[in-house]
C-alpha cells in the first residue's frame, strides 16, 4: 500500500537537545519523565516531531542549486570555493545533533511505558528509522562521525571521543534500518512510517555507500551493494509499486509531480500531505520566483527521440534558436524545462498568460532554461503558502535507478535488469530502450576522474534526467568521486541570447575550479578546540 504522510505541527514537544561536545543537558521542566513515559500516545507524540524533517516541501528542489545541474542568481559559496570554515555552527553545533540525541533520549526511556508492545515496537521503529535518517546526513556531509548510540550526560566520556569511521557508522545506520524493516508494518491506518519507507531508504543508504567507498578506494564495497539490492528487490518483487501513466508521454511525467492525491498512483511510496488552513506551502510560488535555472550542462544531456544523444543524433536541431533545442528531444525536457507550450500562470476563470522565452532574469530565471518540475501555473496553487498539493518523499523511479547502477556496479547488470528498471521510466515518455550494448560512444559523455563503461554513462544520465531538482545530483557527484565536473564552463551557463547567439553568462569574470576538500564539509574550529581528539578534514587544515 502506498504511504501518505500528514505533517503534523501541533502537540509536537519542543525538546531542546545536547549536542556531543557541548555540555548541555535537557531542562527538565520541557519533560517530566516521571509523567510522560505512561502510554503509548506519548511514544507517537514524542515521535511526531520527527516527521518535519523528512523534506522542506517549499524548497527541497532548491538543494540541486549547490550542483551542476542548477545554476542560482547568486553564487553557490560550497561549490564555488568561497565557503569559510566557521567557528561554530556548521552542521556540528547543538541543533545539529538535537535530533540525534531526541531519538536516544526517546530510545533510553520508551520502555518505561506500559500498553500493547506491538504499539510501542512501531513507535521505537520509527525512532530508530529517524536516527538512520539523521546520522546518514552526518556521513555525507562529515564523512567520519561520533557514533553516539545511547543519551548523553554532561560527564559522560562519549563527550570528548574520537570520529567513528564511516563503516562503523554505516554499519550502525544499517542495524537500525534493518530493524526497522524488519518490525515496521506493513501499513499504516495513522500514516505513519513503514516497512517499505524503510527499504527504500536503505536503498538510498547503500548505493551511496557502497559507490562512495569504490571510488574513493575505501574498499569493502561490495558487501554494501549488495544489502541495498536485497532492499530494491524487496519493493520491486512485492508488486505493489510502478510508474505513473496515463498513456500520455508529452505530459504524464510533469503532471505526476503536481497531481492532487498521489493515492491514484502506485508511484508515490511516501509522500507529504497538506490541508488548508491547517498545513499548507509556497512551493510554486518560490518554483516560479526561483533565482535560478538548470544549467547548459543539464539541457544538453536529454537524449534525442531515437535514443541518441545530441552529438551523434541527425534529429538534433541545434540550439541557435531556443525553442530548436527541444524538438525530438527526450520528452521528459519540456516537462522539466519551460516552454511557451505551458502557461506561466492561470486564474480561476480560466485566462492564461506566457512568459517569452528564453528569460534571462535574476529574481526568477537566470539561464533561460526555467525549471517547471512541480510547478503548478494555476491561482490556488501559486497563492503565497497556502497551497496544498502534496509533495512526494520517496518515489518509486529512484528505488529503480538505484538497483540498476548498484547492478552494474557490481558487474550483473543484465537486459532484463534494464528492462524492468530503466526502461519503464522510459516507457512513460516513450523512449527507446536502453540495450546492455549501448551501441554508441558519446563525445561528450562527462570525462569521469574514474573511467566508467559505456553503459554506467547511460545509467548515470537516466538518473540525472529522470531525478533532476530531487536533490541527489551534488551527492551522486560525491560518490562518484566526480567533483571536477563542475570545472566545465558549461555547468554555470544559460542558453544562448537571442540577440547575439551568445551564451548567456551569469557570473561574469568567474571561473569555477574544484578542489577534492569539497567532498566534505570543515569542522568548525571551536569544535576542535572543544574536544581535541576531533581531528579536522582533509584540505581544511
Amino acid at each position: 500500500m502506498k504511504k501518505i504522510f500528514i505533517v503534523i505541527i501541533a502537540g509536537i514537544l519542543a525538546l531542546p537537545a545536547c549536542k556531543k561536545d557541548v555540555l548541555d543537558r535537557l531542562p527538565l521542566d520541557e519533560i517530566n519523565d516521571a509523567t510522560f513515559w505512561a502510554k503509548p500516545e506519548d511514544l507517537a507524540s514524542f515521535a511526531n516531531q520527527f516527521y518535519p524533517t523528512l523534506i522542506n516541501a517549499n524548497n527541497f528542489w532548491r538543494i540541486d542549486d549547490g550542483s551542476d545541474n542548477h545554476v542560482s542568481s547568486s553564487v553557490s559559496p560550497f561549490i564555488w570555493g568561497q565557503y569559510v570554515i566557521p567557528s561554530s555552527g556548521g552542521g556540528w553545533d547543538k541543533s545539529a545533533w538535537a535530533s540525534i540525541r531526541s531519538c536516544n533520549y526517546f530510545l533510553e526511556r520508551y520502555h518505561r511505558v506500559e500498553g500493547n508492545s506491538d504499539l510501542i515496537n512501531a513507535y521505537v521503529e520509527e525512532v530508530r528509522f529517524f536516527r538512520a535518517f539523521y546520522y546518514f546526513d552526518k556521513i555525507k556531509m562529515f564523512g567520519d562521525v561520533p557514533w553516539i548510540g545511547k543519551e548523553l550526560q554532561i560527564n559522560s566520556e562519549e563527550l570528548y571521543n574520537a570520529r567513528d569511521s564511516r563503516k562503523l557508522v554505516t554499519d550502525s545506520i544499517l542495524k537500525d534500518l534493518d530493524f526497522a524493516i524488519a518490525n515496521l508494518p506493513e501499513n499504516s491506518s495513522d500514516d505513519r512510517l513503514t516497512k517499505n519507507v524503510a527499504l527504500a531508504f536503505k536503498s538510498r543508504v547503500c548505493l551511496f555507500e557502497g559507490t562512495f567507498r569504490k571510488y574513493h578506494g575505501l574498499g569493502d564495497h561490495e558487501a554494501v551493494l549488495r544489502k541495498g539490492n536485497e532492499a530494491s528487490e524487496a519493493l520491486i518483487n512485492s508488486g505493489e509499486y510502478g510508474i505513473y501513466s496515463t498513456g500520455h508521454p508529452l505530459d504524464d511525467y510533469y503532471n505526476f509531480f503536481i497531481l492532487n492525491d498521489y493515492g491514484i498512483t502506485n508511484e508515490g511510496i511516501m509522500w507529504q500531505k497538506f490541508e488548508y488552513d491547517k498545513v499548507m506551502h509556497g512551493r510554486a510560488r518560490r518554483v516560479l520566483e526561483g533565482s535560478t535555472g538548470f544549467s547548459k550542462d543539464f539541457a544538453e544531456g536529454f537524449l534525442c527521440t531515437d535514443g541518441m544523444p545530441i552529438s551523434l543524433s541527425p534529429l538534433y536541431q541545434g540550439d541557435a534558436h531556443f525553442d530548436d533545442e527541444f524538438v525530438n528531444r527526450d520528452p521528459r525536457m519540456k516537462q522539466s524545462i519551460y516552454t511557451m507550450e505551458l502557461p506561466i500562470t492561470v486564474s480561476n476563470a480560466g485566462a492564461a498568460s506566457y512568459q517569452q522565452t528564453p528569460e534571462f532574469n535574476t529574481q526568477r530565471c537566470n539561464t533561460g532554461y526555467r525549471i517547471i518540475k512541480f510547478f503548478s501555473p494555476f491561482q490556488n496553487d501559486l497563492q503565497q503558502d497556502r497551497a496544498i498539493k502534496p509533495t512526494i518523499i520517496f518515489r518509486y523511479p529512484e528505488v529503480l535507478l538505484n538497483y540498476a547502477e548498484s547492478k552494474a556496479e557490481l558487474g550483473e547488470i543484465n537486459q532484463d535488469i534494464l528492462d524492468r528498471t530503466i526502461n519503464l521510466l522510459r516507457n512513460r515518455v516513450n523512449m527507446p530502450h536502453l540495450q546492455l550494448n549501448v551501441g554508441f560512444t558519446d563525445p561528450n559523455w562527462p570525462n569521469w576522474e574514474v573511467p566508467i563503461t559505456p553503459l554506467m554513462n547511460e545509467i548515470r544520465r537516466e538518473r540525472r534526467i529522470e531525478l533532476s531538482a530531487e536533490g541527489f545530483r551534488f551527492d551522486d557527484i560525491r560518490r562518484w568521486k566526480a567533483g571536477k565536473l563542475l570545472n566545465n564552463i558549461k555547468t554555470y551557463i544559460g542558453a544562448r541570447e537571442p540577440a547575439t547567439l551568445q551564451y548567456h553568462v551569469v557570473y561574469p569574470g568567474l571561473t569555477r575550479t574544484w578542489n577534492d576538500k569539497l567532498y566534505f564539509y570543515p569542522i568548525p574550529t571551536q569544535e576542535l578546540v572543544l574536544n581535541p581528539q576531533l581531528i579536522q578534514n582533509a584540505g581544511w587544515q
